[in-house]
């Protein structure tokens, strides 16, 4: 159900900002120090007032990064300015090629269930968010609950990514959108359930127009969640829309059986909500 409350919500969906950097590196000794100066980066953001939840990872071949969240984007800023400035190749936010993004919250989202600020009650939103086209010709969105909750056919299959120029080893700079959501799933049986929704669905999206890449997070117990990149904004609405994930969103919400909550939050680029990237740096000062 759409929201703009989301004090009830894990840290990841009570940010408003966040950033995702990272960089390439294909010999030993520099992936050793990559390695030292991404702990070093994770510490100082981690450290910093209004830091929310933070995700290392790292993409083949020979990719380390990370993904920090914030209470809002004066926040995250400031974390950015006060870095020490050895560390600015891995904040190079503008420029031909750089190493990351800031993307921002939009202010409605979802959640539901016990993250559900205004009353804990699981159910479906009744439309998709709409796209630039609708919302430009002031049309409304499809139904979200309009096609059957009945299992897609065909067997489970494993993620197989796409080789190309839409792979999974894209710059993370390319893109400009990026949701993050979690489900608190009722048990093992609920797990497993789940995975013959997962699976195919996901094997979908990494194929899809305006990917980037996508990683998952877990929260003792049965939590888990999901941050996905895409090229744009009508990019990731096109994967909300899809059979898969409109049939996992009414698998979950249509009782309690399987989850007793949910939240979904969008983020994009700054350029989309009408504010510029980070501070440049003081030339004698700390990097951005």
């Amino acid at each position: 159900m759409r929201s703009t409350d989301f004090s009830l919500a894990p840290p990841q969906g009570r940010a408003g900002a966040m950033i995702v950097v990272e960089r390439r590196f294909g010999r030993a000794p520099d992936a050793r120090r990559a390695r030292a100066a991404r702990r070093e980066l994770a510490a100082h953001l981690a450290d910093s007032p209004g830091f929310l939840w933070q995700k290392s990872y790292r993409r083949s071949p020979g990719i380390l990064g990370v993904a920090s969240y914030f209470v809002d984007r004066d926040q995250l800023d400031h974390a950015l300015v006060t870095a020490p400035t050895h560390l600015e190749p891995w904040m190079r936010l503008d420029g031909e090629h750089p190493t990351g993004r800031i993307l921002e919250a939009e202010p409605n989202g979802y959640t539901n269930g016990v993250w559900r600020a205004e009353d804990g009650r699981m159910g479906h939103i009744e439309r998709f968010t709409p796209t630039s086209v609708e919302a430009g010709r002031g049309t409304e969105p499809p139904r979200v609950a309009a096609a059957s909750t009945d299992r897609p056919k065909g067997r489970p299959k494993t993620p197989k990514i796409r080789k190309g120029p839409d792979s999974a080893t894209r710059p993370i700079a390319d893109a400009h959108a990026m949701f993050v959501g979690a489900t608190k799933y009722t048990g093992p049986t609920a797990l497993i359930a789940l995975s013959r929704i997962y699976y195919p669905m996901i094997a979908r999206m990494v194929t899809m127009r305006g990917y980037v890449w996508f990683t998952t997070y877990y929260e003792f117990p049965f939590t888990l969640g999901t941050l996905a990149f895409f090229e744009r904004r009508d990019d990731l609405l096109a994967f909300a829309r899809m059979p898969g994930h409109r049939h996992l969103m009414q698998w979950i919400t249509k009782d309690t059986r399987n989850g007793t909550a949910g939240y979904i939050r969008l983020h994009t680029a700054p350029e989309t909500t009408g504010r510029g990237s980070a501070p440049a740096p003081d030339a004698t000062g700390p990097a951005s």
